[in-house]
């Protein structure tokens, strides 16, 4: 948010109350935005759209009771914006009105849609050609940060390097242990209680000690307080990079990487996709996952001892193959290699099939000639007896018969 801004709507006492109810600074810069755009076009001060919303509620039942939500609806109706410009408009105008006790009729502007939403989840071949259109180490180091501890965009320049707590882990050197207050919402409403445990690869980890190296040569001294990440503009002067400046850094990347942001770009929260579709491909437990996020879960302790800092630590270890350049290449070549080893062994179980099969019909056709041939020469054996036999029944019978005439001989 720029000092112009935030002057422009203390000037008002409605805005004021408006500025000091709204929670984080990353909500005030986008809402403020958007409604200094609405007062411009509908030529009111904040303090004049307050008192035409009162004007209103003085005439109900008459034509007038609705001014307010009218010239609102007029307004949409008409502008050039994009749908999602819109309902940014939208939100931002009717937020104002309810902080200041005024709220606007919950129909009004209701077919203001937002369009449905782009699925935008990077593969780890996207993050590297991002990193590979960036300029300098600090937008390299944004990236990978990002893409291993996934920070919102809004909580990155909240960070500070005390921030990075020692795992005493080759593969995963730090992790994070952020407050709510500096996290979406605040920790206030819906979102107290909520806290963020981040990790940082060794990767992550080279590219924050090359960016470390970059800025010192640029004449910033960074210490354990400064910002983590800082802005260039002013050499020496430490300031945190901006999440407007951080969206600017991959708008700018998308289009050296791609040429073409309507067809393909990545944004911070692209990032947080990719962090968590890892961690869901490596199969960690979403009541894991949520604390990682800086979602808000049943079931997970407020406070997160050491022993849980471990647990996490090691299920997110899990989902490195995944997030991890080299380690994809390494899967990759496994599954290669342990591919050609299954086709392999399935060659080696056909032949051994094939010869199998081919001794299995040798053998039964061995035994099956032998035991024929065994056949034959029994018959044989059979057939020689019985012809032998027969002989002898024959000289039996021809002796019988010489003797018989011997015999009548004698007797004549």
């Amino acid at each position: 948010m720029t000092d112009t801004l935030q002057e422009w709507i203390l000037h008002y006492e409605s805005g004021r109350i408006f500025f000091n109810r709204l929670s984080s600074d990353v909500t005030k810069r986008i809402y403020l935005s958007h409604f200094k755009r609405y007062c411009q076009a509908v030529k009111k001060t904040p303090d004049e759209l307050i008192q035409l919303k009162i004007e209103g509620l003085k005439h109900l039942g008459e034509p007038s009771e609705y001014q307010a939500e009218n010239m609102l609806e007029t307004y949409l109706a008409t502008s050039p914006m994009t749908a999602n410009m819109k309902v940014h408009t939208k939100t931002a105008v009717m937020s104002f009105y309810a902080k200041n006790r005024r709220r606007l009729d919950p129909e009004t502007a209701a077919n203001i849609e937002r369009n449905e939403p782009q699925k935008r989840c990077p593969k780890t071949k996207d993050v590297v050609e991002m990193e590979n259109a960036m300029p300098t180490q600090r937008d390299k180091a944004v990236l990978w940060f990002i893409a291993s501890a996934p920070i919102r965009d809004g909580s990155v320049p909240k960070l500070f390097w005390r921030d990075l707590k020692p795992t005493h882990d080759k593969e995963v050197p730090y992790y994070l242990r952020i407050e709510g207050s500096r996290l979406k919402g605040a920790g206030k409403g819906k979102y107290k209680g909520v806290k963020q445990i981040a990790f940082l690869h060794s990767l992550a980890v080279r590219k924050l000690k090359s960016y470390r190296i970059e800025a010192k040569k640029r004449g910033y001294n960074l210490t354990r307080d400064s910002p983590i990440f800082i802005s260039y503009r002013q050499q020496g002067e430490i300031k945190p990079l901006s999440a407007y400046s951080i969206h600017g850094i991959f708008a700018k990347a998308s289009f050296a990487a791609w040429h073409d942001l309507e067809k393909k770009r990545f944004s911070p929260q692209d990032l947080r996709d990719y962090v968590q579709s890892a961690m869901e491909n490596a199969g960690v437990n979403r009541n894991i996952i949520s604390p990682i996020l800086a979602h808000k879960v049943k079931g997970v302790d407020k406070h997160y001892s050491e022993h849980d800092i471990k647990d996490f630590l090691e299920n997110f270890k899990k989902a490195l193959p995944y997030l991890l350049p080299q380690s994809i290449e390494k899967i990759k070549a496994e599954s290669e290699e342990q591919a050609q080893k299954i086709a392999q062994l399935e060659k080696d179980v056909e032949a051994l099939e094939s010869e199998m099969i081919r001794k299995t019909f040798q053998n039964t056709f061995e035994s099956t000639v032998e035991s024929t041939l065994h056949a034959i020469e029994v018959v044989e054996l059979e057939n020689m007896l019985k012809r032998l036999i027969e002989l002898k029944s024959s000289e039996v019978s021809a002796g019988e018969s010489k003797t018989s005439k011997k015999k009548k001989k004698t007797e004549h």
